[in-house]
This record gives structure tokens, C-alpha cells and sequence, in this order.
């Protein structure tokens, strides 16, 4: 076991799993130093002896050697990472056959031949701002959106076959998806110009569309508190 990592998992402030459903934005979190993924990332990067600007992980090894420490930390599987590295690529048993996947896929792509073609935003050039660009919030999701959908399905899928993490992961990661599609709904709808019009309309509608099937498939979502995120704790 990581030591560092058991150290700082000993640190009573830190939220439980606070990263487990989070959208990764640490840059905009109120509760990085509470968090223990992005704690035990601080230690890793120490320990390698990485600088501002370098990569977290040197090589893939890394990565996965970082997960199964952490995973050790909070005694949780890593079954899905030890599908992905068993199998060959493009073997993996990790998939699914629902269509709410491929129209989140369908989004991810449509908006990224948008941002393809819009031209870069200048807007807090050379600062961080407190909160995130509208441009920014909907590049941030876009592919988030799709993974968190295809993990909650695939999640769904294995409980109910009796494996994986059960129901709280498959609700979990679509609680996440439905706070995404929701910030980038409205980030799209601030974006609208008579210019971009039809194509915001139709990236709005897409988002919505995936929402429906989001509250269909796990009508628990919405009542799935992650704490530290939808909550506070003391």
C-alpha cells in the first residue's frame, strides 16, 4: 500500500469518495484540499519529481499503478481497469448496446466539429477566472457527458447481472451526467446568436433528448446526493 496515499487518507478532513462523481474541473472545485484524488495527485507528482506544466503520468503505467493505489487506499475495485488491461483493444467486455450512448457520442462529435470551427475565444487571455467561459463549460462536458452516460449503463447492466459496483455507481455517474447536460444547456443557451441560432437549437435539443433517457433509466439519479458536491459537509 502507499504509504503518502494512507496518509493523506488519514487526514480527517477528507470527504469520502467526494471524486467519485465529480466533473474533474479542479480548477473551479471548492474542495480540492478535502478531496483525495487530487491530494494523493499532489503526492504522486512530489514523489516523481514533476514541475508545473509536466504531465501527471510519465507513461500508462503510471496511471495504472496511481489507480490501484488509490483504489487499495479506499478498498474499492478496480474490475473495470483490470477488464481494459486483460483484453486486447477493442475486446473489452466493458460496452453496451443502448442507444442513449450513441446519442450522447452524437453530441460529443457534433459539438467538437463546433468548436472546430468557431473561432478561439480571447476572453480572459492569460488569467483564471473565477468561474469558466460558456465556451469553455461546454468543451469541458461534451465528451464527459458521453463517458458518464456509458459508465452509468454499463454500471447499470453489471448490477443487474449481480457484479460490479451495483446500482449506486450506474445512479451516481448518471447523476453526474444530468448535472453536466444541465450546465452545458445553459452554457449553450448563453452562447445563442441570431448567427449560431439552428446549430445551438439543435445541441440544446440533443442535450435534452439525452436527458429524457437519463431520467428514464435511472429515475434515482436526481435524488442521488454526492457529498461535498451537491451538499456540504462539515
Amino acid at each position: 500500500m502507499n504509504n503518502r496515499f494512507l496518509a493523506v487518507a488519514q487526514d480527517p478532513a477528507i470527504i469520502p469518495a467526494v471524486h467519485h462523481y465529480c466533473d474533474e474541473w479542479c480548477d473551479y472545485c471548492p474542495v480540492t484540499k478535502r478531496c483525495l484524488a487530487f491530494r494523493c495527485t499532489a503526492e504522486f507528482r512530489k514523489a516523481k519529481g514533476r514541475r508545473d506544466g509536466d504531465e501527471t503520468f510519465a507513461n500508462m503505467d503510471e496511471a495504472v499503478q496511481f489507480t490501484r493505489d488509490l483504489a487499495a487506499i479506499e478498498g474499492t475495485s478496480t474490475e473495470e481497469l483490470d477488464d481494459l488491461i486483460s483484453h486486447p483493444q477493442g475486446d473489452s467486455t466493458i460496452q453496451t448496446s443502448d442507444a442513449l450512448a450513441l446519442r450522447a457520442w452524437d453530441y460529443a462529435e457534433h459539438v467538437a466539429a463546433a468548436l472546430i470551427s468557431a473561432p478561439a475565444s480571447t476572453t480572459n487571455a492569460g488569467r483564471r477566472p473565477a468561474s469558466p467561459d460558456p465556451e469553455e463549460v461546454v468543451a469541458w462536458y461534451h465528451i464527459r457527458i458521453y463517458m458518464k452516460v456509458f459508465r452509468a449503463l454499463v454500471s447499470k447492466d453489471r448490477a443487474n447481472a449481480g457484479s460490479g459496483r451495483g446500482m449506486e455507481d450506474a445512479d451516481g455517474c448518471a447523476k453526474l451526467a444530468l448535472v453536466s447536460v444541465q450546465r452545458s444547456r445553459d452554457a449553450l443557451a448563453s452562447l445563442r446568436t441570431s448567427a449560431n441560432e439552428r446549430q445551438v437549437t439543435a445541441l440544446i435539443s440533443a442535450l435534452d433528448t439525452i436527458e429524457r433517457g437519463i431520467d428514464e433509466r435511472f429515475p434515482a439519479a436526481r435524488s442521488f446526493v454526492r457529498i461535498g458536491l451537491d451538499v456540504p459537509v462539515s
